[in-house]
């Protein structure tokens, strides 16, 4: 019978229909005892995952379908149902193939109805997610009415998804479970507690399953005093040193005023520290955001990833905004981060952080959020701004934003300030004084990871909104801190996957696309995808060659009033380009670009591509962490040697994370490790026993 099927193929006995399904599918349970199933599934297994092999039977197709989903998430890819041949003697399905869902093209019609004619707003092509591979599982069916495996192919041609990002895979996705959403994640046990906490270790692994305490009074806290904080406090405390013992490395550091009440509180957990590691290059700082009833200021410092998505580095509720708060929560952060000072911190626009920032952050630079400083303007000009409100906001901004240089931005700012009869005003005056620290024809030298334009109350809102607001107690800020990063992390793993394991379309046959396709994450592959499209509407003309270097003049055809100037040395392939694009994003502006294709210099030279935009990005990170546990080792070796131990055990565990089989043989190997380290452990306090009954000994005699 088997024989006949295979004849199918070969001289056309039964007919062949393609179709391609990647509707969700129902996972089999192979734990499920069956009389009519005999699989003996312990032969087929590798590494914890069920392996098909050829001949294996199933009962029906569906089983067969089943079990070949299984094994794609157990394995890291998604299936498609490809093929199936029918019987054209009773027309029943006697063959059906399932593939990965990478097999094949896609159509060239896909590409083309996108990104083309002269509109607006382009949709963007959908990433590309088949790469042509060949793996594939054939069952055909069996006299007796059973299925077997007729044709299997297990080698892909693409990288295999992690465990961490299986679930965004088509052919399994499940339905968003907040209550399991922060297993298996360092650091992130999140699980409300009680003002006095009993915690089993069995009890961290789900979300919510201790309560907070009902409170039998509420507690009123005036800015810069906290009178009646009781049993809230402790609730925030019992979070903290929870937080603590499931994660060595989460800091937390709490002030307390002169009658030794608490006052200020500060925490940060893992994945922060070392996400601040990847990404110390610029942050923010803000206190405009108050989420809680006590009207306290939210602190937040955050950063920007590699996806552009905003990361946060530590928090804190404040009592107060005076300089000594600012500076201990500096100092208390800047322990944290193991010393490591940011390259730019970006600030409200407050002599009291500016002082704290001068005094805790020398090495730093510092600059002004530009929203900020718009947000005040009501308060500060309110009879200019009310009766002329849009005219001057859009005048202001025009003068601030439009300026390309600062004879352009001191021109345009005098005759504002004549306009509308605001000279003498303080506070403009006192803008104007600290105009290098936020005006943009100033700060375009500085980089700042694209969040210059961004409100950092905006960023606080992207980690926050939904989860937390002004009527938010401090036992429930707490639980919803956890469940927003959460939320957060969870977006950074969707992008990963996009970037890792699908592929952008294309616009232009430059290798430079291509190339910034493979080293990019996709949010910025897109964006400077967007700068190649728009080169090629550039003229290039060169102004001036002095041998080692040359300058051209690049306007758009229809622009040509405007014009950049590019300097190129084209030895060392270092280009300047009058937009200060790079220096101010970190990705090469189109002018740029538009020169380079003239010159012939068709990749981006490497040190045009900054490691923090790339997709390895995180790769080799440090992990300079010191968990705050106790260590009996107080010494500069002591601290060193637990530093290296526990770097080493993060990075088993990231590796492990690499499939199934990784993830058994790293916990085996850790277990086995921590053994033999008990074993040594306990000789090394046998052998110093000994030596010191023999030292004992010794003087006994040497006395009698």
């Amino acid at each position: 019978m088997a024989g006949s099927y295979v004849a199918l193929e070969d001289e056309g006995d039964g007919c062949c229909v393609v179709e391609e399904n990647e509707n969700p599918m129902v996972l089999y349970d192979f734990r499920k005892e069956d009389e009519h199933l005999n699989l003996e599934f312990s032969q087929h297994v590798i590494g914890g995952v069920v392996e098909p092999t050829l001949d294996m039977e199933f009962i029906s197709e569906d089983d067969a379908r089943n079990f070949y989903n299984a094994y794609a998430k157990q394995t890291g890819f998604s299936i498609r149902v490809n093929s199936y041949y029918r019987s054209k003697k009773d027309n029943l399905i006697i063959s059906r193939e399932f593939c990965c869902s990478k097999e094949g093209f896609r159509r060239d019609k896909h590409s083309r109805k996108t990104d083309s004619g002269d509109d607006t707003k382009r949709r963007r092509a959908r990433p590309i997610t088949r790469e042509g591979c060949k793996a594939l599982m054939t069952v055909r069916k069996r006299e007796n009415g059973k299925w077997y495996v007729a044709k299997l192919e297990k080698n892909h041609n693409h990288e295999l998804v992690t465990p961490a990002m299986r679930h965004f895979l088509r052919s399994y996705k499940e339905e968003d479970d907040p209550k399991k959403s922060l297993n298996g994640t360092i650091g992130s046990m999140g699980v409300g507690l009680n003002a006095s906490v009993n915690v089993s270790p069995e009890e961290y692994n789900s979300f919510g399953k201790l309560g907070f305490a009902a409170q039998n009074n509420v507690n009123f806290v005036r800015r810069g005093r906290l009178s009646n904080f009781g049993v809230d406090a402790q609730s925030l405390l019992a979070f903290v040193k929870v937080m603590q013992t499931s994660d060595p490395a989460f800091y937390y550091a709490i002030q307390v005023d002169d009658e030794d009440r608490l006052s200020s509180v500060f925490w940060v957990d893992t994945r922060s520290r070392i996400a601040y590691n990847c990404f110390s290059d610029v942050i923010s700082f803000d206190t405009t955001y108050q989420v809680n009833q006590y009207k306290m200021p939210f602190a937040p410092f955050i950063g920007v990833n590699h996806h552009r998505q905003s990361v946060l580095f530590g928090c804190a509720l404040l009592a107060d905004e005076t300089e000594s708060t600012f500076i201990w929560l500096f100092t208390t952060w800047l322990e944290a981060m193991s010393g490591c000072q940011p390259g730019l911190i970006m600030t409200d626009y407050d002599s009291a952080i500016s002082r704290a920032v001068e005094s805790v952050f020398p090495k730093s630079r510092h600059r002004y959020c530009k929203r900020h400083i718009l947000s005040k303007m009501p308060k500060e000009i309110g009879h200019v701004f009310s009766s002329l409100p849009k005219t001057f906001q859009v005048e202001f901004e025009k003068c601030i934003n439009n300026s390309e240089t600062p004879e352009e931005f001191e021109s345009a700012w005098q005759l504002l300030l004549d306009k509308c009869s605001l000279r003498g005003n303080e506070w403009l005056q006192s803008l104007y004084n600290d105009r290098k620290l936020w005006v943009s024809t100033y700060a375009r030298d500085t980089f700042f990871a694209g969040m210059y334009s961004i409100q950092p109350s905006k960023s606080v809102s992207s980690l926050f909104d939904g989860y937390v607001n002004a009527g938010t107690t401090l036992q429930d800020l707490a639980e919803q801190y956890e469940r927003a990063l959460d939320g957060r992390y969870e977006k950074e793993v969707r992008a990963e996957f996009e970037t890792f394991y699908t592929k952008p379309v294309l616009k232009t046959p430059l290798p430079m696309e291509k190339q910034a396709a493979e080293v990019y994450t996709r949010k910025l592959f897109l964006v400077f995808q967007d700068e190649i499209y728009e080169s090629l509407l550039l003229a290039v003309k060169s102004s001036l060659d002095d041998g080692l270097s040359k300058t051209f003049e690049v306007a758009r055809f229809d622009e040509e009033h405007k014009v950049f100037r590019v300097g190129l040395n084209i030895a060392d392939q270092i280009a300047s380009c009058s937009c200060k694009m790079f220096e101010f994003e970190g990705i090469l502006c189109r002018h740029v670009i538009a020169v380079f294709k003239a010159t012939n210099i068709f990749l981006l030279p490497q040190h045009y591509i900054l490691k923090r935009w790339t997709k390895n990005a995180k790769e080799e990170a440090k992990f300079d962490i010191l968990p705050s546990v106790e260590i009996h080792d107080n010494s500069r070796k002591g601290k060193k040697q637990y530093n290296l131990l526990y770097q080493e055990a993060i990075k088993c565990a990231e590796e492990g994370m690499a499939s199934d089989h990784s993830f058994n043989v790293a916990l085996n190997a850790l277990r086995e490790a921590r053994i033999k380290i008990v074993s040594a452990k306990k000789n090394a306090i046998n052998v110093q026993k000994l030596e010191t009954a023999s030292s004992t000994h010794y003087t006994d005699d040497k006395t009698t």
